[in-house]
């Protein structure tokens, strides 16, 4: 299968990681996506690519509302990961470590736990266990048709170390949720955001007197959030999307895939119709976010008037300094 690629540069310097993001089609069928990953994976060996992101689901390609939720269940459950233990080890043990090479795979799976079934983020890394409860984020905000299969997460969120920064990390429909990147941002401190998805394309808004209409309003949505998400906390936001359109759904997908910058700017993005991987070499994560916030940043301001955020029935509470 051969994939069109879209290569940059954002610097000069070789020291820093190249970053492949997938923005390719989904099937409702566990071997045929494994197979794809694999052709993907052994590209971004050739690429000498450092990190490679997925999708959300991209082992089982996203749910559906069935009339027979067995049937989505089950296709689940085979591609769970202990399901398909000898795949990942073998391509866990493809990637270096403190070599120029691949390093780190973001994938997104059905993760089995205690009976219950949790659409999840997974990090395959040499020194990494991806069984490992640290190691992996379940999504918190649940769309209607996940919810007929899997089990909401947890607050708790994911956020690794590497020696380009920090990356935490969100599914898809978490970017509608503010204070979920906010957290990431203020409090763990990432460089960069990634956000797996399979973000929808088609919805329709129409404001007739103005003479304005969008049948993708859930696409512009998609650019919004990932825009907006990186300039609001002034860090990378990196989103990787399903495209193409639902082998059962018959919905479309967005696509769009991409890089946006910590000033909100969208340095490259995928095609909302077609597969593309797009690959950006030597991509200045830590620094880059540092040279934005020393020429203006905003969160100086916040913490002088919000000391800080408190978690009470779920809610999050600004405390204003000039009331206590």
């Amino acid at each position: 299968m051969d994939f069109r690629i879209v290569e940059r540069y954002f610097s000069d310097d070789e020291t820093l990681p190249t970053v492949m993001i997938a923005n390719i089609y989904g099937n409702a069928d566990v071997r045929k996506n494994l197979d794809k990953m694999e052709q993907i994976i052994n590209l971004a060996h050739e690429s000498k690519v450092n990190i490679l992101i997925f999708p959300e689901l991209s082992v089982t390609g996203y749910v559906w509302d069935s009339a027979n939720n067995d049937e989505v269940k089950n296709l689940l459950m085979e591609g769970e990961n202990s399901h398909i233990k000898p795949w990942l080890r073998n391509i866990r043990d493809s990637l270096t470590e403190g070599r120029d090479g691949l390093e780190y795979i973001c994938y997104g799976n059905a993760r089995l736990r205690d009976g219950n079934l949790y659409n999840s983020t997974f990090i395959l890394n040499p020194e990494i266990d991806y069984a490992e409860e640290e190691y992996i984020y379940a999504k918190v905000f649940l769309t209607p048709v996940e919810r007929d299969y899997f089990r909401q997460g947890t607050d708790k969120r994911l956020s690794i170390d590497t020696k380009w920064g920090r990356f935490g990390f969100m599914i898809c429909y978490d970017l509608c949720f503010v204070e979920l990147a906010r957290q990431y941002a203020f409090v763990d401190h990432v460089d960069a955001i990634i956000t797996t998805a399979a973000w929808h394309s088609e919805a329709v808004r129409e404001y007739s007197k103005m003479n304005t209409r969008t049948d993708h309003y859930y696409g512009y949505l998609w650019n919004l959030m990932n825009g907006s998400k990186a300039a609001y906390n002034q860090v990378w936001s990196l989103g990787s999307n399903w495209v193409g359109k639902h082998e059962k759904s018959l919905e479309y997908y967005w696509g769009g895939s991409g890089i946006w910058a910590p000033s909100g700017m969208t340095l490259l993005q995928a095609s909302n119709i077609n597969e593309e991987l797009l690959i950006v070499r030597n991509l200045d994560i830590r620094e880059q976010k540092n040279k934005e916030q020393d020429d203006f940043n905003y969160r100086i301001d916040f913490q002088q008037f919000y000391r800080h955020m408190t978690h009470q029935d779920e809610c999050i509470h600004f405390v204003d300094m000039k009331d206590e």
